[in-house]
């Protein structure tokens, strides 16, 4: 079988969810969008290497519980692994790609608006691109079935099964996914963890200091000729949502960067909503508390099962 096949549906049962909705267990990719749970806390934002804030979000303290990059690459590495397992009770050979390879780049942060001057420079409000799913044009419908279960061809409702045995309905890449997942489920702390996320954002652009500040990158739009009274609205603007990346976009970019280190906007909104977190978080800590040691419990599982598969490939050659 093809080291990297894997489909549209095989990466949303990885993800665990669509783009920015966290599943039960709080395990979805952040991207930086107002809402979102996020990954990596630490201190205050810095400057990167162009002088752009681009970990904001990752860096609130409501990241603590979630996971980081690296966590989330083991947690993928290991479910790949137990979809490679489940497959060999059906007779079938499933090599799996490294995790790096089916995880897509995670998308700009963009929770105050566009951060960084590299991006904004060259994407202007356009995302950059994101890398397509690896096509499964070389499996069997065999392979398709043991892998992707019921929902291989999308119109079996029935159970499936192969060589005699009932498939996992989401097939055996499904199974990994939930075999991993389900000890370490904790519906009430992942609630808790992306309401705060959600409420926080909203609180902060009450703060008066934000306002203050949003109120100054406003000004500082009009003077270089653009009229815009949030950092949300150029991302909105129809102009800039079209396949092609204009001049105009290109230039609103910069000077929306330009105006942002000026007013010491990025800075003043991360304190703001980095303050109404602290103060969510210390009214549930014991349950948020118990989602990270599930979370640390789930990384740490994911690791001794990526372990075991590297000692038995040293063992098999």
């Amino acid at each position: 079988m093809r080291p990297q096949a894997l489909s549209a549906l095989v990466l949303a049962l990885l993800l665990g969810c669509s783009p920015g909705a966290p599943p039960p267990d709080g395990t979805a990719r952040p991207t930086g969008a107002p809402g979102t749970a996020t990954h990596r806390a630490g201190p205050p934002p810095d400057r990167g290497e162009d002088g752009a804030h681009t970990t904001l979000t990752a860096r609130l303290p409501i990241a603590r519980y979630s996971y980081s990059d690296d966590e989330y690459l083991a947690i993928t590495a290991a479910e790949l692994i137990l979809a490679r397992d489940c497959a060999r009770r059906y007779g079938v050979t499933y090599d799996p790609p490294q995790a790096t390879a089916v995880l897509a780049p995670p998308f700009a942060d963009r929770r105050y608006g566009i951060s960084s001057a590299r991006e904004a420079a060259r994407w202007g409000y356009h995302l950059p691109p994101q890398p397509d799913p690896v096509p499964d044009s070389g499996l069997s419908a065999a392979e398709q079935l043991v892998l992707y279960g019921r929902r291989a061809t999308g119109d079996t409702p029935r159970d499936a099964t192969h060589q005699r045995l009932r498939v996992p309905a989401h097939g055996c890449l499904g199974e990994g996914v939930e075999k991993l997942r389900k000890p370490y489920e904790f519906s009430a702390g992942a609630d808790a963890a992306s309401r705060i996320a959600t409420r926080s954002f909203v609180r902060s652009r009450q703060d008066s200091r934000v306002r203050a500040a949003l109120a100054k990158w406003a000004a500082c739009m009009r003077k270089n000729g653009f009229s815009y009274a949030s950092p949300m609205d150029p991302m909105k603007n129809p102009a800039f949502q079209k396949s092609g990346i204009s001049r105009q976009e290109k230039e609103t970019a910069r000077s929306d960067i330009s105006c942002k280190r000026g007013t010491r906007l990025l800075e003043t909104w991360f304190e703001a909503e980095a303050r109404a977190q602290r103060t969510a978080i210390a009214r549930d800590t014991a349950r948020l508390e118990r989602l990270r040691g599930l979370h640390l419990a789930k990384v740490r599982e994911a690791r001794r099962i990526v372990a075991a598969a590297d000692r038995e490939a040293g063992t098999d050659t």
